[in-house]
């Protein structure tokens, strides 16, 4: 038994390594082409590298000659396995939120391995609870922040949102609940790690925590790892305020090739479980790829665009 699970994370990691390898070409030449865009961003219409905490900062994309009118605010949460991705990448989502009468709020969160999934959250928490607390002096309304995740995003804009709302320990301290969200967004997210087919194809074990989940656990050296898990354990119609969010959406494709559809369905099922009265629309596409709704921005493709917009305005 474990000949065969150290041959099965040989494999992985000689599949990663492949794959790596195979991308480092392609993502070097998006990343020079992320780079030359977030340097055409007019100057006056963002504020770059903002600290947010000991480690990390954030962008805003705003208007300077309309601070004193108050604008939706969204804080959006990239993806990327956790091991990858940028404030930089998708600059330009905060360029069109901006140009669209938002303000728009970009963080880069630590990414492993230099960061664990406490750290992750930290991040993102801290990220948060700034936008509340500033974001009005760049023209946004703190009772209209609406946070959105993609793909990884979304799993720690979900386990951000539900250990601090049952105020669980993070990092040796104990989160507390954030504001009310007017919405949460969550974009093809990975909300239960045993359902990261990518990985799990690999693994036999079917358990309620399966040999997969227990290695990430290991590997990332926390507890809670994900936000399915948080919920399924909570009692039948025991949260009565909707999380403190005044709508859920949750965007999936059937396209999608990197996070199956039942993360969604599940964690869907568990919330209005414990939430009889939770005001949450599913958004199912029969059509795009897991990354096309985010890469839309980068390549400006039109319907892609639109689609985003169409989200925030539900």
């Amino acid at each position: 038994m474990k000949y065969s699970i150290t041959i099965k994370l040989l494999f992985i990691i000689t599949l990663i390594i492949t794959y790596c390898q195979a991308n480092f070409l392609k993502d070097l030449k998006d990343s020079r082409i992320d780079n030359a865009n977030y340097s055409k961003i007019k100057s006056e219409n963002i504020v770059r590298d903002i600290k947010f905490n000991e480690k990390r900062t954030l962008d805003v994309h705003y208007d300077i000659g309309e601070v004193n009118e108050l604008k939706p605010v969204v804080i959006f949460i990239y993806g990327g396995t956790w091991k990858k991705g940028s404030k930089v990448k998708y600059n330009k989502i905060g360029s069109y939120l901006e140009e669209n009468d938002y303000v728009a709020v970009l963080p880069n969160y630590g990414l492993f391995p230099f960061a664990v999934f406490e750290d992750m959250v930290y991040d993102v928490y801290t990220a948060i609870t700034w936008t509340f607390e500033n974001i009005q002096k760049y023209g946004g309304d703190p009772k209209k922040v609406t946070l959105v995740g993609h793909s990884a995003g979304a799993h720690l804009c979900a386990l951000t949102l539900f250990k601090s709302y049952y105020q669980m320990e993070n990092n040796g301290e104990i989160l507390k609940p954030l504001p009310e969200f007017k919405k949460v967004i969550l974009l093809a997210g990975p909300y239960d790690i045993d359902d990261y087919y990518k990985l799990k194809i690999f693994v036999d074990d079917e358990g309620n925590n399966s040999l997969l989940e227990q290695m990430v656990k290991l590997l990332l050296r926390t507890k809670d790892v994900s936000p399915h898990d948080i919920i399924k354990n909570k009692p039948d119609n025991s949260v009565t305020d909707s999380f403190n969010v005044k709508k859920f959406i949750f965007y999936h494709t059937e396209e999608d090739e990197k996070v199956p559809f039942c993360s969604t369905e599940k964690l869907i099922k568990q919330m209005k479980r414990v939430s009889k009265d939770i005001d949450l629309q599913f958004i199912y596409n029969n059509k795009y790829l897991h990354s096309e709704i985010v890469n839309g921005f980068r390549f400006d493709v039109e319907e892609q665009i639109d689609l985003f917009f169409s989200l925030l305005e539900l």
